[in-house]
C-alpha cells in the first residue's frame, strides 16, 4: 500500500520528516518498506507492509487516522454526505433504475446511485498526480475518480454506462454454470454458479468485488452512468479471485474486509467529485438494499486487566484518550476501572478485550513495556527410551556419511499400495484420507522408502551425487478389523560412485555391503545379535539380492535393491529399512561389561572360491563354528564376480582374529585351526583357495 505523505496532511497535520514518520508507523506495526522522493510536486510517498488484519490501513483515511493518535493530532475526514444531500437533482432515481438482490448473505449491503449528463475526458493534473503517485494509471476523469476514492476511502467503487445496461436494471446473483464473461482486462471467463455476478436483465456485467465487464464500461461517449458502492462477503472475494485467475485493488480490499458502514459515504465522495470534474446531475435519492443493519460490538474493557497483561500502570484516563482516538466510543462507566466500549465497523479486527488491550500498548509504544523474566522454575524434559534410542541412531548415521531427509506422511495411492508389505501382513490395508490435497498425497504411508525416492530423483536432476540417506518416521496401515496401527521405522538408502579418498578408491559404487555395514554398526553399537535371512519377498526388491533382518527367527526389517522399474532413476538403488519399535524391545535391560583383553588378537586372512549359490552368511557361520573357542571375530571385507575367475564362483575374501584369554597365541597354536577352517570349507561348501 503506497500512501502520498501531501495527501495525509490533507487530513491531519504532520510536523515531521517523511523518514520520521515511516519511522513512527513502523514502530506501531505499519512497517515501511520503502521510501521514495518523487519530486516537488507529488514530495513523499511511502510504501506500507499492511498485514491482513489490519485492512482498515489501506486507505489514506485509515493511515491518516493511525496519525493522528500516534501524534497526538486532530483528525479532519471529509463529510460528503451533507454535500451530496444538496446536490440531489429534480428527476428520482426510481425511474431511471432498479436493483434486486438475490444473494443478500454474499451482497449484505449495496447501494447505487444515478448520474446523468456527465462529460468524461481527461483529468485535471492534481488528480492524475495523486494517482500517479501511488503507482496508479489515469483513464478518464469517471474512472480515475473512483479509484482516487477506492485509495482515498479504501471502499471500492464501481461506475457502469447505465446506456449499455439492459432494461435500466441492476440484479446480485450467482452466475450461471457456464455463463460467459469477459472483463476489463480482456480475460474471457467461463464462470461457475458460485461466482457472484453484477448483472442487468439479461448478461454479466462484473464479476462481484473484483473486476468490472467490458459490456458496460465507461468510454468518451458515456452520458449517463451508474454509481455502484458495495460490501460484499470476503470469503467469497477470496475464492473467485482465485479461482479465476483475477487479482485488483478492488478485490485486495474486500478480501481483508471493507466498512459496510462506510459504504455510502464513499460513494458520496466519489458522486461530489465526479460532478465537480465531469458535470451532469446527481438523480434524487439513493438506492440501497441493506436487510439486516450491521451492530457494532460492545464489549468491557477493564483497566486491571490492561495493566495486568501490559505490566503497566495505565490510568483510565490515558486508556480513554487512546480508544477515543482510535474511534472507538465509551458509551459507560460502570465504575472508574470498567468501561464499557463499542468497536465502530471499521475495526472487524476487535472482537475481545484482548485486542483493544493490545491496541493500548501499540499507540503507547511496545517499547515502554517493561521487561519482566519469568520467576517460575523449569524441570528438565525427560525423555523416553524411544527418542534416546532414535537419537543414539541420528548421530551414528551421521557421524558414518549419511544426510537426514525428512518426507509428508502422505503419498500417493499406487505407491502405497507397492509398500504395503514393507511391515504389514497380507490382510492389512492402507489408510486412505477423507480430504487429500492432491492425488499424490491420498493416503498414509506404508513405508518410508517413497519420500526418499523423490528426494533422490530430485537430488539426481540436479547432478548430485552420491548419495547416503536416512530417515526416521512412522508409519500407517490398518488391519482386518479397520483397527490403525503406527510403526516407527528407519529407513537408509545408499547410491552413487564412492567420493573419492585415499581410503575409497574411484570408481567403486556403494552396494549391498555398505548397508549391511550399518546392521553391523547396530549390533556393535547396542549390543544386539542382528542375524540376517534369504528370501525377503518383497515385491519391489530384486529376488537374489535381498535379505531379511532377523532377532533369531523373527524379521523386524528388510535390505537389498530395489527394483529399477520401481524406482524411476537410472542408479542402482540400495535400501533398508527397519521396525525401531522391535528393536528397543530387544534392547538389553541391563548393560553388559566385558574385560578389556589382556593379550593382542592375531590376524589371518583367507581368500577363497565358492559356488555363486552360497551366501556369504553361510561361509561366515561355518568359520566361526569351525574356529571356536579361539576364533574371536570374522569379517568379509571384500566380494569379487568378474572375468578373472569362472562365471559360476565368486571370490569372498575374510579377516580372521584370533584371540586367547590367558596368553599369547602362537603361529603354531594358530597355524593349526587355520588349517582345519580350510579343509572344512573345501569339505562342506566345495570351496577352494584363491592364488
Amino acid at each position: 500500500m503506497k500512501v502520498q505523505v501531501d495527501w495525509l496532511k490533507e487530513y491531519v497535520k504532520i510536523d515531521k520528516s517523511a523518514a520520521e514518520l515511516g519511522q513512527i508507523l513502523t514502530m506501531a506495526g505499519l512497517e515501511i518498506e520503502s521510501h521514495e522522493f518523487l519530486d516537488e510536486e507529488k514530495g513523499d510517498v511511502l510504501e506500507l507492509n499492511v498485514t491482513p488484519n489490519r485492512g482498515y490501513c489501506l486507505s489514506h483515511l485509515g493511515v491518516a487516522r493511525e496519525v493522528s493518535v500516534l501524534m497526538g493530532q486532530e483528525f479532519n475526514p471529509p463529510e460528503p454526505l451533507a454535500l451530496l444531500e444538496k446536490k440531489w437533482g429534480a428527476v428520482s432515481i426510481t425511474e431511471k433504475l432498479s436493483v434486486e438482490n438475490h444473494e443478500k448473505n454474499l451482497c449484505p449491503r449495496y447501494t447505487a446511485l444515478v448520474i446523468e449528463n456527465i462529460k468524461p475526458g481527461p483529468s485535471p493534473k492534481w488528480l492524475c498526480d495523486r494517482l500517479h503517485a501511488i503507482g496508479l494509471r489515469p483513464i478518464n476523469n469517471i474512472v480515475d475518480i473512483t479509484n482516487f476514492v477506492m485509495m482515498e476511502y479504501g471502499q471500492p467503487l464501481h461506475a457502469f454506462d447505465r446506456e449499455l445496461l439492459s432494461g435500466n436494471q441492476i440484479v446480485i446473483r450467482n452466475a450461471k454454470i457456464q455463463e460467459l464473461f469477459t472483463s476489463l482486462d480482456g480475460s474471457e471467463l467461463k464462470l461457475g454458479s458460485d461466482a457472484l455476478v453484477i448483472a442487468d436483465a439479461e448478461k454479466p456485467i462484473a464479476l462481484a468485488g473484483i473486476m468490472g465487464g467490458i459490456n458496460s464500461q465507461v468510454s468518451e461517449t458515456t452520458q449517463n452512468i451508474v454509481l455502484e458502492s458495495a460490501y460484499f462477503d470476503s470469503g467469497t472475494i477470496r475464492k473467485a479471485s482465485k479461482k479465476y485467475g483475477l487479482r485488483s485493488d478492488s478485490s485486495y480490499r474486500f478480501e481483508r474486509g471493507v466498512d459496510i458502514n462506510g459504504v455510502i459515504t464513499a460513494q458520496a465522495r466519489a458522486a461530489c467529485l465526479i460532478q465537480e470534474l465531469a458535470g451532469g446531475e446527481i438523480c434524487n435519492g439513493r438506492i440501497d438494499i441493506y436487510p439486516k443493519s450491521h451492530n457494532n460490538i460492545q464489549m468491557f474493557l477493564r483497566v486491571a486487566r490492561v495493566n495486568q497483561l501490559l505490566g503497566s500502570d495505565f490510568k483510565v484516563e490515558r486508556i480513554r484518550e487512546i480508544i477515543s482516538r482510535l474511534g472507538l466510543q465509551v458509551k459507560e462507566e460502570t465504575n472508574r476501572e470498567i468501561m464499557k466500549i463499542e468497536i465502530p465497523s471499521f475495526r472487524p479486527d476487535l472482537t475481545r478485550e484482548v485486542d483493544v488491550i493490545e491496541e493500548v500498548a501499540r499507540i503507547d509504544g511496545f517499547g515502554k513495556v517493561a521487561t519482566m523474566f519469568p520467576i517460575s522454575s523449569i524441570r528438565p524434559v525427560q525423555i523416553s527410551s524411544k527418542q534416546k534410542l532414535s537419537r543414539k541412531i541420528r548421530e551414528m548415521l551421521c557421524h558414518t556419511g549419511f544426510s537426514e531427509t525428512v518426507h509428508f506422511s502422505f503419498i500417493a495411492r499406487d505407491q502405497a499400495e507397492v509398500y504395503l508389505t514393507s511391515f504389514a501382513r497380507e490382510k492389512d490395508k492402507v489408510i486412505n484420507l477423507k480430504n487429500p490435497l492432491s492425488n499424490e498425497s491420498e493416503t498414509m504411508r506404508t513405508s518410508l522408502i517413497p519420500g526418499m525416492l523423490n528426494t533422490i530423483s530430485r537430488n539426481l536432476s540436479k547432478g548430485q551425487k552420491p548419495l547416503k540417506l536416512f530417515e526416521i518416521g512412522s508409519v500407517y496401515f490398518s488391519d482386518s478389523e479397520a483397527n490403525r496401527i503406527e510403526k516407527t521405522v528407519l529407513a537408509a538408502a545408499v547410491l552413487g560412485p564412492y567420493e573419492f579418498t585415499p581410503w575409497k578408491p574411484r570408481g567403486k559404487a556403494y552396494d549391498f555391503y555398505d548397508l549391511k555395514g550399518v546392521l553391523d554398526q547396530l549390533s556393535l553399537k547396542f549390543g544386539l545379535q542382528i542375524g540376517v535371512s534369504v528370501n525377503s519377498n518383497k515385491p519391489f526388491l530384486s529376488q537374489g539380492k535381498s535379505l531379511n533382518c532377523c532377532f533369531g527367527k523373527e524379521v523386524f526389517g528388510f535390505m537389498g535393491e530395489l527394483l529399477p522399474e520401481i524406482t524411476g532413476v537410472v542408479e542402482k538403488v540400495f535400501v533398508l529399512e527397519l521396525d525401531l519399535q522391535m528393536l528397543e524391545q530387544k534392547l538389553p535391560r541391563t548393560p553388559k561389561f566385558q574385560n578389556i583383553p589382556r593379550f593382542p588378537e592375531t590376524y589371518r586372512d583367507i581368500s577363497i572360491l565358492v559356488d555363486q549359490q552360497v551366501t556369504s552368511q553361510r561361509v561366515l557361520d561355518l568359520i566361526l563354528k569351525t574356529g571356536k573357542p579361539l576364533l574371536s571375530r570374522v569379517e568379509l571385507y571384500d566380494h569379487f564376480e568378474g572375468k578373472k575367475i569362472q562365471s559360476n564362483k565368486k571370490s569372498l575374501t575374510f579377516a580372521l582374529s584370533f584371540q586367547s584369554e590367558d596368553r599369547t597365541l602362537s603361529d603354531q597354536q594358530i597355524n593349526p585351526l587355520f588349517d582345519i577352517i580350510i579343509q572344512t570349507l573345501k569339505k562342506e561348501l566345495d570351496a577352494s583357495l584363491r592364488e
